[in-house]
């Protein structure tokens, strides 16, 4: 299934070409949040009106500091000085003070209300539309933190897992070798009481699902673009809020020649566009017209509302009309 082999750092596997450059990236990203992190810190630990607010806040963003430092330790050994500094980050690259892995590790694996709402909607809206039975691999675009692709090995005998982001797949390996991985997410307005502005957050695995994740689903890091696969191997492409990443026409080629003939092509999401080209910005009769074109045969196409990374201790969060489409390759 594999077409070469992997790198390995800190127990997470990388197929990614120019590894040197890759890691000098994640780097100096990483590096960003913390240097957030320490203006937030600076920002906050010295005000005295409202002392409460301001030691939870300086609390939270100090423990996230330390973790992500856990996190630059792991791969400051193959970080190049010259390669960090000849990294050319992307304006799509947006840095927050709160890792957007954070984020995904609330709503996957702390078994809030609001989020297993919406892993459960995802999941059951697709299982209703395809047999999964009838096929034995798929592979998950954009995996994040890895709980989707987890709740679909109930339906699969082998998951592979990728995301580009090298931290998404640290976190999901940290998590399948420890007990648990506390943080927090925190909330400067649309607050109701101060115990909402700052909750530690626990993420956690139990034994028996690690046990069957280890068996099951594959975690990696690649690129899209290059994904380490050969050929008419997949019977399904799973894209859960990763259309939105990357203009279609760049990836479709990769992921039809590794979907076999009769494999399926699954999106769940609102085409929410995080890249500047409006020419591939394309619509979701564009987007099912340009497959229909290219071989496949439309099996549904129809709007799924979930709400999106919720967080219950803030007044707002999205709600998303996601479009479900799911194709079969018939050539």
């Amino acid at each position: 299934m594999y077409k070469k082999e992997h790198s390995e750092i800190d127990g997470v596997k990388i197929y990614i070409e120019n590894l040197d450059n890759y890691i000098a990236e994640s780097y100096l990203l990483l590096s960003n949040h913390n240097r957030y992190n320490e203006f937030f810190l600076h920002k906050y630990i010295n005000q005295e009106k409202r002392r409460e607010y301001f030691d939870s806040l300086v609390n939270a963003y100090l423990h996230n500091y330390n973790n992500i430092r856990e996190l630059l330790g792991k791969i400051r050994p193959y970080v190049d000085v010259d390669n960090v500094l000849n990294v050319n980050t992307s304006r799509d690259n947006v840095v927050n003070a709160t890792l957007k892995d954070y984020m995904y590790l609330q709503r996957d694996w702390c078994y809030y209300k609001d989020g297993e709402a919406q892993i459960s909607k995802t999941v059951e809206s697709i299982i209703q539309k395809i047999l999964p039975s009838e096929m034995e691999n798929a592979l998950f675009l954009g995996c994040g933190v890895g709980r989707l692709a987890v709740e679909f090995s109930n339906f699969f005998t082998k998951i592979l897992a990728t995301d580009k982001s090298y931290s998404m797949i640290w976190h999901i390996t940290k998590l399948l070798s420890d007990t648990n991985f506390e943080f927090y997410t925190p909330q400067e307005k649309n607050i109701y009481s101060l115990e909402n502005v700052a909750q530690k957050h626990l993420a956690s695995i139990s034994d028996n699902l690690k046990s069957k994740i280890k068996e099951k689903v594959d975690f990696f890091v690649s690129d899209v673009l290059d994904l380490p696969l050969e050929k008419d191997c997949m019977d399904a492409v799973f894209s859960i809020y990763f259309t939105d990443v990357i203009a279609l026409n760049l990836w479709f080629e990769k992921i039809n020649s590794i979907i076999k003939k009769g494999g399926y092509f699954i999106h769940f999401g609102p085409l929410d566009y995080f890249f500047s080209a409006e020419s591939e910005m394309l619509t979701a009769q564009e987007f099912k017209a340009f497959f229909e074109e290219n071989g496949y045969e439309t099996i549904t196409d129809e709007i799924i509302e979930t709400s999106h990374l919720n967080d219950s201790n803030s007044f707002s969060y999205k709600v998303y009309r996601n479009w479900l489409f799911i194709a079969k390759k018939n050539y």
